[in-house]
């Protein structure tokens, strides 16, 4: 296995905070003081570190060094804290580390909920070593300055016995602890009649609590996030249905991944909440996750008591309760979601099938409410980075309008944790190209050109392909999309994106100004072409084999050769035809290269008529068994631990931008750009997009002489003036 390196430039920082100490210690507590606040403040600033996170399953990813099974809270601590000011949540966190080890260190502008006179700062630490330090910086109207930082003047309550993340509560489930079989996030049994009331309010009464034992002071090196932290949403249910005797079945209309607050019942006492992404076919909700988790915990409140909440974080759309003794309607829950900043104003679609837009809907609420720190595979279960994973997620994050921040960090951390796959791995260039494009953050890419350079597997070329491969080829994911394809050696697939990787690598020198190296980069991919189309291809048959001397063509082999400009002109329609014929036939994931391929070889009205398809394989089915975000896969037999909320199966959010629309950046940081909509047999079609060069407002139309197209792109900044405008009819 070839080892990678990264020149990455860190984002690290040094802190140096003087005596604010660390508090909390590993385990679950309330960290709690209160400080007053005589004069009018015009800026208070929270500046929070916390424990770095570890890995449930470090062999999941190519670490350096192993990491520690013994951690009590290796199961799955995605937030370390919550923190309060006067009872109301100001922030969570924290982001997970680039650098392992290296704790983040956030920043929350919390002048809106400081108050004249006394005021309580309270956190929900849950540690895995030292816990968390902060400091809150407040300025008054007079330029006068003061810190209230974590140390010995603090008070703290143990929370574990409150709070019980156990797994072993309840039996396990198919050979796995319930609720621990992956990272995603152990049950909290909450004990609200020993929960301290009142403990995030000014005034309350913390006499009996220990002193916070210090645990070293916090300077040194950290992580500064230049993005910004999670976005808390509060979450009604859009439907409440009664399934029994003190049942309630509570619908959110959305994913949600974050956390439930809950009101207390009628004289409080027991109720047992359970999450779902789904239903079963009771109309019950499905807590035993397909992903393994298990959404299922006893929550005791003491008479009168104030809601109690989570700390943790889980995926759902439904919530049930049982054993919920008096009225129940939609103010004794609320759903906190948890997420990157998302602005739903920043793009929109529309076309005269109403069909399609149902999907974008679909495609962008994916987007919208799935992402966190990084782009993730799913946030139920691994919720891990994924080359692959994160090249779709990308691309459609930047059709709805999504930020630059999130896709650059999640580049700086997958090059710190690339995955296992061959195919993954040969993502890493598209990955910084389709960033470069949309963001024209030149240094950026060039800080990682050397790492780029060397995740290509050109270097392993012999006679014009690539006979054996440094790590193990999927092909397609899960195995059962594959198309029986024939493993060997030159494997096609792998061969296809190493000739795509070399295109677009010679692609990033020219723009980085190698030029000699982009020259020698184009020799080598037409030299793979050249080998490709020699060795892989079938004379009798038309078609490309999966690898040398196997006789079966697979699906994925011809339409990664087709999709990757691997196909001579005279060998074409063969290809197309055969592609065309088989339909949806593989992956959610590999749906956005068969889309690609349609389009781009003048297939529109057959890739429209896929993603308006009502068949068993397709979005608009994931819609009808009731998604609100993409699923992990087509059918819920064909991965049996598959997710509800998977953004890899957002492809027709961008394809729409891209093909449907035909807008393109062709210069990084849109300073160029393609419109060339193929509109698929629509009637008509708008868009809005915003981008880093201005808002494009697109749009097309068919009326008796045909289509005619228009764009404006509105002023994006003082160095884009003037906007262009025109019209074109084809």
């Amino acid at each position: 296995m070839r080892t990678l390196r990264c020149n990455n430039v860190q984002s690290t920082t040094k802190v140096e905070w003087g005596d604010c100490q660390w508090i909390g210690g590993p385990g679950q507590a309330f960290c709690r003081t209160e400080f007053a606040a005589d004069r009018p403040v015009r800026k208070a600033i929270l500046k929070v570190l916390a424990d770095p996170h570890s890995y449930a399953i470090h062999h999941w990813q190519i670490l350096p060094q192993p990491y520690p099974y013994d951690n009590w809270l290796v199961g799955g601590s995605f937030l370390k804290y919550r923190v309060f000011l006067n009872g109301e949540q100001v922030g969570a966190g924290p982001f997970r580390s680039l650098t392992d080890g290296v704790p983040v260190l956030h920043e929350f502008d919390v002048t809106a909920h400081v108050v004249e006179g006394e005021n309580a700062l309270a956190f929900f630490s849950r540690g895995e070593a030292k816990g968390f330090a902060a400091i809150l910086r407040l300025e008054d109207e007079a330029g006068h300055v003061r810190e209230i930082r974590t140390g010995e003047g603090w008070r703290q309550l143990d929370a574990n016995a409150v709070y019980r993340t156990v797994c072993w509560e309840v039996p396990g489930i198919d050979q796995h602890a319930k609720g621990g079989s992956s990272p995603g996030e152990y049950p909290e049994h909450i004990d609200g009649a020993i929960y301290p009331q009142g403990w995030r309010e000014a005034g309350f009464d913390d006499g009996e609590w220990k002193a916070a034992i210090p645990r070293g002071v916090a300077n040194g090196v950290c992580e500064q996030v230049d993005i910004p932290p999670y976005v808390l949403t509060k979450c009604r249910p859009v439907e409440i249905r009664k399934l029994g005797e003190e049942n309630y079945l509570l619908d959110f209309g959305r994913a949600v991944f974050g956390s439930i607050e809950l009101s207390a019942p009628a004289g409080g006492g027991a109720i047992e909440l359970r999450l779902a992404e789904e239903l079963q076919p009771n109309g019950h909700a499905r807590f035993q996750l397909r992903t393994e988790n298990c959404y299922q915990e006893i929550w005791t409140f003491a008479p009168d008591s104030e809601p109690l909440q989570h700390l943790g974080t889980r995926m759902f759309r439904y919530a049930e309760i049982l054993g919920w003794r008096g009225i129940f309607d939609e103010s004794c829950i609320t759903a906190l979601a948890l997420g990157a900043p998302f602005d739903q104003e920043a793009s929109s679609f529309a076309c005269s099938d109403g069909r399609l837009t149902e999907v974008w809907d679909l495609c962008k609420n994916t987007i919208a409410h799935t992402t966190a720190d990084v782009f993730t595979d799913c946030l139920t279960r691994e919720r891990l980075s994924y080359e692959a994973d994160s090249y779709v997620t990308m691309l459609s994050h930047f059709a709805v309008g999504g930020s630059l921040e999130t896709p650059r960090r999640t580049l700086s951390y997958l090059v710190k944790h690339p995955s296992w796959p061959c195919e993954w791995q040969q993502f890493f260039i598209p990955l910084f190209y389709e960033y470069l494009m949309q963001s024209g953050d030149y240094d950026f890419v060039d800080q990682h050109y050397q790492f780029l350079r060397e995740t290509s597997y050109h270097p392993l070329m012999r006679r014009g392909l690539i006979e054996e491969f440094p790590r193990q080829c999927i092909v397609d994911w899960p195995e059962s999309e594959r198309d029986n394809y024939e493993f060997g050696r030159g494997n096609a697939v792998a061969n296809a994106l190493a000739h795509w990787d070399l295109e677009l690598l010679s692609a990033l020198a020219d723009y980085l100004g190698r030029t000699r190296e982009a020259a020698s980069f184009r020799e080598r991919a037409a030299e793979l072409s050249a080998g490709f189309n020699q060795r892989l291809y079938d004379e009798f048959s038309g078609l490309y084999v999966d690898s040398e001397g196997s006789r079966h063509s697979s699906f994925h082999a011809n339409l990664y050769a087709l999709r990757f400009g691997l196909v001579p002109e005279s060998r074409r329609s063969r290809c197309l035809d055969y592609i065309r014929q088989r339909g949806m036939v593989c992956s959610v994931f590999n749906a956005q290269f068969l889309l690609e391929a349609l389009f781009m070889h003048g297939e529109s009205e057959n890739a429209v008529g896929l993603m308006l398809s009502d068949g068993p394989r397709s979005w608009r089915e994931m819609i009808q068994q009731g998604a609100v975000t993409t699923t992990e896969s087509w059918l819920t037999n064909a991965k049996r631990n598959m997710s509800w909320a998977h953004p890899w199966g957002s492809s027709p959010a961008n394809i729409i931008v891209r093909h449907l629309f035909g807008l393109q950046a062709t210069k990084p940081g849109w300073q160029e750009y393609a419109f060339s909509p193929t509109p698929g047999g629509l009637a008509h079609g708008s868009l809005h997009l915003s981008t880093p060069r201005g808002v494009f407002k697109a749009a097309f139309d068919r009326d008796g002489s045909g289509y005619k197209h228009s764009i404006q792109l509105e002023d994006g900044g003082e160095s884009l003036r003037p906007s262009r405008k025109f019209e074109v009819a084809v």
